[in-house]
C-alpha cells in the first residue's frame, strides 16, 4: 500500500498550538483534513505580570501537535508529509548567539516590558520616533519587538556580532531542519524593517545595538527554506519541505479564500481583528495616517501586497454580556441569538469600550432593561466601532472590493447579521481552522516545488454558508481546496 501525501499546517496561537494534515497528494489534490491536534501553548507567568516562555517550550509544544495529527492521519494507513508551514503570533522570538544558540527569552507579544524604554528613547531621540510609524507601519509600543529587544538591551541581553533574530515560526522552522530566513509578515511586526524596502532599517537596529545581519534573509510564504531533519520529528515528516508562512492574521485570510485585491477579512474571534489587503506598497505618509486610525500598516503573505491590521475587542465585550446575562452556555447562547431583532436595542443599555487601545469595557444598564435589549445594545456598539474602523482605513487607501468572515463569533446568526449590516456583501467562510489551513496551503505548494498559485486558488475556494444558517460547528468535510 503505497503512502498518502499529505501537508501539515501549523498556526502557532497565544492559546493554543494546531496542527493540520490534508490530503495534498495526486493531480488534484482534496484539501480534506486528515488529521488535527491542538496543544496548549506553554507560557509561564511571574511576578509584576511578566510572561515568556522558551525556544525549547514552543518548539515541544509544536512536535506534540504536529505528531499527534500526523498519528491521526496514519490511522487510515501509511502517510508521507510533503511540506509543513509555519505560521503564527508575531513580536515575539528568539536571539540566537553566533554559535546559534539561543540567548533570550520568548517575551509574549503582550507583555509590558520595554514600554519605560521606548518612553527614553522617544525623550533622547525625537526624530526616530517621529518617524517610526511612517517608516515601519506600526504603533510605538510595547507590543512590537523593537520594545522587547530595548529591554533585553538593559538587562544585559546585548546582542554580538554575528547574533540573529527568529520570530517564533521561524525559530520552529530552524529548529525542525530549516535555514534561518525572515518571512516578509513577521519581519513587519518587528519594527526593525523599513517597510518602503522590506529590508532592515539601520537607525532601528542602531537603537538595540543590533548588529548588520540580524534579521537573516527575506524568504517568502510558500518557498521552502529547508527539510525535515530533527531527530524527534515523526518519520512520516522526515525530509518534508519546511515553510515559514508567516503571521497568523493574513494566513487566516488566505485560509478563508480572502486572496482577492483589496480584500476585507474579519476574523470574529477574541479579538475581532479587520485584515484589508492593498495590492500595493504603500507610501509613508499613508502608513502614519493608517497608524494614527488604528492599523498596523505591513507586509502580507500574499506576493505585492499590504496588510493593514485593526482590531476590536468584540470578542471581550461579548463573552462579558453572556456572562452577565448568565447565558455562557450553548443552549442559552442560541435562545438569547434566536430572539434577537434589529432595532432592539433601547435607551436603557449603554456599552463603552470596544477599541484595540481601550482600557477597560463598560456596560450600564438601567431598570427594566430585558436580557434582549442588552445583547442588541453589546452587538450596536460593537457595529459602530467596526464600521468607523473600516472607513478609516477606507478614506486613506480607497474602498475594499471583497469581504470575508470567519471566526467562531459568526456561528450566531445576530452577529453575522449585525455584521453584514455595516459591510455590504460579506460572505462568511464555511471553514474551521481557517489559520492552519492557509499554512497547510502554503506547505502543500513548498513541497510540490511549484509557485504559488494565489489567483488560480481563490478562483477554486469560495467557501461560504447563507446568513441564516442556524449556529452549528462546521464538520471536518468544510475544510477543502
Amino acid at each position: 500500500m503505497s503512502a498518502r501525501e499529505l501537508a501539515v499546517g501549523v498556526d502557532i496561537g497565544t492559546t493554543e498550538t494546531k496542527a493540520l494534515a490534508i490530503d495534498a497528494g495526486g493531480e488534484n489534490p482534496t484539501g480534506r483534513r486528515v488529521g488535527f491536534a491542538r496543544r496548549p501553548t506553554t507560557w509561564v507567568t511571574h511576578p509584576g505580570g511578566r510572561v515568556e516562555t522558551t525556544g525549547e517550550a514552543v518548539f515541544a509544544d509544536v512536535l506534540g501537535a504536529v505528531s499527534a495529527a500526523v498519528r491521526s492521519a496514519e490511522a487510515d494507513g501509511p502517510v508521507r508529509v510533503t511540506g509543513i508551514g509555519l505560521a503564527g503570533l508575531a513580536e515575539s522570538g528568539v536571539v540566537l548567539d553566533p554559535a546559534g544558540r539561543v540567548g533570550s527569552p520568548v517575551i509574549a507579544w503582550f507583555d509590558q516590558r520595554g514600554a519605560e524604554e521606548l518612553t527614553e528613547l522617544a525623550a533622547r531621540d525625537p526624530w526616530f520616533a517621529e518617524a517610526f510609524p511612517g517608516r515601519v507601519g506600526l504603533a510605538m509600543d510595547a507590543q512590537c519587538t523593537l520594545a522587547k529587544l530595548l529591554w533585553m538591551r538593559d538587562t544585559g541581553i546585548s546582542p554580538r556580532p554575528g547574533a540573529q533574530w527568529l520570530n517564533i515560526p521561524e525559530y520552529v522552522a530552524h529548529t525542525l531542519g530549516a535555514d534561518r530566513v525572515t518571512e516578509p509578515s513577521l519581519a513587519a511586526r518587528t519594527g526593525l524593517v523599513d517597510a518602503s524596502t522590506g529590508l532592515a532599517w539601520a537607525a532601528a537596529l542602531d537603537q538595540v545595538g543590533a548588529p548588520p545581519g540580524f534579521l537573516p534573509p527575506v524568504l517568502p510564504a510558500g518557498h521552502a527554506a529547508g527539510r525535515v531533519s530533527h531527530r524527534d520529528a515523526p518519520a512520516a515528516l522526515r525530509g518534508a519541505a519546511i515553510t515559514v508562512v508567516g503571521h497568523d492574521h493574513p494566513v487566516a485570510a488566505v485560509g478563508s479564500g480572502a486572496t482577492e485585491p483589496n480584500v476585507l477579512f474579519n476574523s470574529a474571534g477574541t479579538a475581532d481583528v479587520l485584515l484589508r489587503s492593498v495590492p500595493r506598497r504603500l507610501s509613508t505618509e499613508e502608513r502614519a495616517q493608517l497608524v494614527a486610525s488604528g492599523y498596523s500598516a505591513g507586509a502580507h503573505v500574499l506576493p505585492g501586497h499590504a496588510a493593514l491590521i485593526g482590531s476590536v475587542r468584540a470578542g471581550l465585550v461579548l463573552g462579558r454580556v453572556l456572562d452577565l446575562l448568565g447565558r455562557a452556555d450553548l443552549a442559552a447562547r442560541r435562545e438569547l441569538d434566536r430572539r434577537w431583532r434589529p432595532g432592539t436595542a433601547t435607551g436603557s443599555v449603554r456599552v463603552t469600550g470596544a477599541g484595540q487601545t481601550d482600557a477597560e469595557v463598560v456596560i450600564r444598564i438601567t431598570d427594566g432593561a430585558s436580557p434582549d435589549a442588552v445583547w442588541a445594545a453589546a452587538l450596536a456598539h460593537i457595529g459602530s466601532v467596526t464600521s468607523a474602523l473600516v472607513h478609516s482605513a477606507e478614506r486613506i487607501v480607497g474602498e475594499h472590493r471583497d469581504a470575508v468572515a470567519a471566526g467562531g463569533w459568526v456561528r450566531l446568526s445576530s452577529v453575522r447579521a449585525s455584521k453584514s449590516q455595516i459591510i455590504p456583501g460579506l460572505r462568511f467562510a464555511a471553514i474551521d481552522q481557517p489559520g492552519a489551513f492557509g499554512a497547510a496551503l502554503f506547505a502543500a505548494w513548498a513541497g510540490a516545488g511549484n509557485p504559488v498559485p494565489f489567483r488560480k486558488f481563490s478562483d477554486r475556494m469560495r467557501p461560504e454558508r447563507p446568513t441564516g444558517q442556524a449556529d452549528v460547528a462546521q464538520p471536518e468535510e468544510a475544510t477543502t481546496w
